[in-house]
């Protein structure tokens, strides 16, 4: 643990500095900086830029298993979503199938975080996409045999749920580890640049195959991206390794959460917006094959038009990210695109057109990506190694509001409709977002500088 820091300069575990103000205790106890910028440093001294960064072969690895994980479970939500709504035609099966994602992931992101701390990451890597591959490889067994029930795609969606608590808690983990320290920042902004990139990648390619070849095809691909990505996690070497926590107990380990969280204004606000913000985007993505069909009247070639106009926005979010390196006032940033993430959710909600809402989904996914690429520098460069996996894990309980997204607006859109359901969350997060540009100036004035 690191010791008291009385107007000093402390680095952290992964390469970056962090300005400690007189009198406080770091990571632990509470910033008495009274209302003066909270300054983290996010850029390592000797930054090597964006090119020199891509050329390392560890990163190449890391973010090509990225493209076929990430790719994989995009195709997965293209395809079940659509499959169900086609079997169902109802909104409160979206529903179900958003509670069937995110219960347990809620659960399994509670013990995620300590796993990732105890268990090799790498490990947790291979069985979160093992856990997730087999399910798919069943659906394409019933789907051949004409079996296939709505409630199989309900089972195969909770190994999902559980998949990606596990597999995000452990890659956002191992990423400072396998990648030099210099390049860290930009690494996590690269990483997030290819994720965003396959999530342009895959509604288009499941839109095509979907109406092409069918189902069966879709969940063949999704289970041969999925065993591409484990071949990949095989050949990771870290830089640098994380000795596994001892045996200290659940209950301590919760502690250790808190006490980090509780010591830590921003962390603390940083979750609670990943979360409202997961919710906006789960709410939208989850409903979209029922606007696409009831609203657009368009096709699955449509729908993949829709969620790919979500992903190139994120990509090109990300890779703005990517070049600049980050944005230095990150509080006004993460509350300005917070905000517009909501206003381009409502813009969309009332379009009537596929040639109006493919360029609101590109806005919209455009500020979402820029706000999650500051929101993980942020927890990157401000969580020491050793409680990195727990308070990752924190972030991916966050994170479960993206699935649950899906429950909320399957349910609201039983009650209000399409429309009046994505409204009502965007609202939320519109609110939320205010108040607490309003209350927290010390969330106002987060600052990432280069040195």
């Amino acid at each position: 643990m690191v010791g008291d820091a009385c107007n000093a300069e402390k680095h952290n575990p992964i390469g970056t500095s962090v300005t400690i103000a007189a009198g406080s205790q770091w990571p632990f106890m509470p910033d008495t900086s009274g209302s003066q910028p909270s300054t983290i440093d996010s850029t390592p001294a000797h930054d090597v830029g964006l090119f020199a960064s891509i050329r390392d072969s560890a990163l190449q690895r890391f973010v090509a298993a990225t493209l076929m994980w990430g790719t994989g479970h995009q195709l997965i939500t293209v395809s079940q979503g659509y499959l169900l709504f086609e079997m169902t035609e109802s909104t409160l099966w979206l529903a179900a199938l958003g509670a069937a994602v995110g219960i347990p992931n809620v659960i399994v992101a509670i013990m995620g975080g300590f796993l990732a701390d105890r268990v090799q990451r790498k490990r947790l890597l291979i069985v979160g996409s093992t856990i997730v591959g087999v399910p798919m490889v069943a659906v394409v067994v019933l789907l051949s045999l004409d079996y296939l029930e709505p409630w199989h795609i309900l089972i195969a969606g909770t190994a999902q749920g559980a998949a990606l608590a596990i597999d995000w808690i452990a890659r956002l983990s191992l990423l400072p580890d396998v990648v030099p320290k210099r390049t860290v920042v930009r690494a996590v902004s690269i990483d997030q640049t290819v994720f965003n990139g396959a999530r342009v990648v895959a509604p288009l390619l499941g839109g095509f195959v979907l109406g092409r070849y069918g189902p069966t095809t879709s969940y063949a691909l999704i289970a041969g991206l999925l065993g591409m990505a484990i071949m990949i996690y095989t050949t990771f070497r870290p830089h640098t390794h994380v000795n596994p926590v001892g045996r200290i107990g659940i209950v301590e380990d919760f502690r250790e959460v808190a006490r980090v969280l509780k010591s830590n204004t921003i962390l603390r606000y940083n979750l609670m917006f990943t979360a409202v913000n997961a919710l906006a985007l789960g709410g939208m993505i989850f409903i979209t094959p029922a606007f696409a069909k009831e609203v657009f009247a368009t096709d699955e070639t449509g729908l993949g038009y829709l969620l790919g106009a979500v992903g190139f926005g994120a990509f090109a979010g990300a890779m703005t990210m990517s070049w600049t390196g980050g944005l230095h006032r990150a509080g006004p940033a993460l509350l300005v695109t917070d905000i517009f993430t909501g206003v381009f959710v409502i813009t969309w909600a009332f379009t009537n057109t596929l040639s109006l809402a493919l360029p609101m989904a590109f806005f919209f996914g455009y500020f979402n990506a820029v706000h999650i690429s500051l929101g993980i520098a942020v927890i990157q460069v401000n969580v020491p190694a050793e409680v990195r996996g727990r308070v990752l894990g924190a972030y991916e309980l966050a994170w479960s509001g993206f699935p649950l997204g899906g429950l909320l607006s399957g349910s609201l859109a039983a009650l209000f409709g399409l429309r009046g359901s994505l409204t009502i969350i965007a609202i939320g997060l519109i609110g939320f977002t205010v108040v607490v540009a309003v209350v927290s100036s010390q969330f106002r004035q987060l600052r990432i500088e280069s040195q």
